[in-house]
């Protein structure tokens, strides 16, 4: 039997010197959490009135930077965390950015997709993604099906997708389809839709087969190990035909993100990392515990369960809580250094603190 896991956690902790300070409690994350949701109050331009995509502390300066995915994103995010924290007052924000966006879809053969012309840019998988996602963590489902329809339109004979709905050329490869594959086992979740899922069990086979953990590019490998992790663990839920490919997939990526050093890195030097690599690394972790746990295998349970404690007690410790402006306070910094706070930064830290509540990581009190 294993340990109680407070008593491994302040083992494990004694020689560790980034987080050997903390066991954080779940209410304890969730509180640090709601710090978040007050940092969304500042972020909401009043232009606008939807989010901003930058903080400088330094200025005390929003920066609108006109990028719709990151701006659909941040949508889903905040409707996240708004859900999980059952807290509606930033509720008019994300009505009127899903109204803004919504407006601008047309018709796209049989479904539905964001105008280019309107848009301002090339209409992507991605762009659909985002605001299928947001819709459905909104708990708006209508336009959802017309949205995940044409990203399964995209699909190749050999299981990828087309990134755009023009004639641009791929672009994002490695981390739009994942996107893409998440909003469509999402929407499958809900519907049951066996062509959803079909769409997927294709795409992951193309992935796994022609981009092997060992050949993805080491610059991407967490930023891509993400992706893949968060719709293969719906995938591995729900596909009984995929599921043991699924787990040696997203395995093999995860353990080479281990194998490679980069959370004993994140010890040896926090001043050098960056957040958004972090975060990315602590949500697509928890979607592998995910799967180790239900398959499972205490082995890498205990290996993630570590790793997810190093970036943890790293976020935590970027988290603004003292002697800072008042609207940069509960944000995270770009660096431990660069005080600058991004929206899609935050957005992976929401994810990776949730699902480390949701997985049970946390000491219950």
């Amino acid at each position: 039997m294993r340990a109680p896991i407070a008593h491994r956690l302040r083992a494990r902790c004694l020689d560790r010197p980034l987080h050997a300070s903390v066991v954080m409690t779940r209410p304890e994350l969730t509180e640090r959490l709601a710090l978040v949701f007050e940092w969304y109050r500042g972020m909401v331009s009043p232009e606008t009135g939807r989010l901003a995509y930058a903080y400088r502390p330094e200025e005390d300066a929003t920066i609108v930077d006109g990028n719709p995915i990151r701006d659909i994103a941040a949508i889903w995010d905040l409707a996240l965390l708004s859900k999980f924290l059952a807290r509606s007052e930033l509720r008019p924000v994300i009505e009127r950015s899903l109204d803004h966006y919504t407006s601008l879809l047309v018709r796209h053969g049989p479904a539905w997709i964001l105008d280019p012309q309107r848009l301002g840019e090339p209409s992507s998988i991605a762009h659909s993604a985002f605001l299928a996602l947001a819709r459905l963590a909104s708990d708006h489902s209508e336009r959802v099906v017309d949205l995940v329809d044409a990203i399964v339109g995209q699909q190749r004979n050999d299981g990828s997708y087309r990134i755009y709905f023009g004639d641009e050329p791929d672009d994002g490869v490695e981390l739009y389809p994942g996107e893409a594959m998440l909003a469509i086992m999402e929407t499958y979740a809900l519907t049951r839709d066996p062509r959803h899922l079909a769409s997927v069990e294709r795409g992951f086979a193309f992935h796994r087969d022609r981009m092997p953990a060992d050949e993805v590019d080491p610059r991407m490998i967490v930023f891509y190990a993400n992706w893949q992790a968060q719709y293969g663990s719906l995938l591995h839920a729900h596909s009984p035909a995929c599921r043991a490919g699924v787990r040696d997939y997203i395995f093999s990526l995860h353990d080479r993100v281990v194998r490679s050093g980069f959370y004993d890195r994140i010890e040896r030097s926090p001043a050098t990392q960056a957040n958004v690599e972090v975060a990315c690394a602590l949500e697509g972790i928890g979607d592998a515990y995910a799967i180790a746990q239900r398959e499972r295998d205490a082995g890498r349970m205990d290996v993630y369960e570590r790793c997810t404690w190093v970036a943890l007690s790293y976020l935590l410790r970027t988290q603004r809580l003292e002697d800072c402006t008042p609207r940069e306070r509960g944000g995270f910094g770009h660096t431990l250094a660069d005080r600058t706070q991004r929206i899609d930064v935050t957005g992976h830290v929401i994810g990776g603190f949730i699902k480390s509540v949701r997985n049970r990581i946390m000491v219950e009190a």
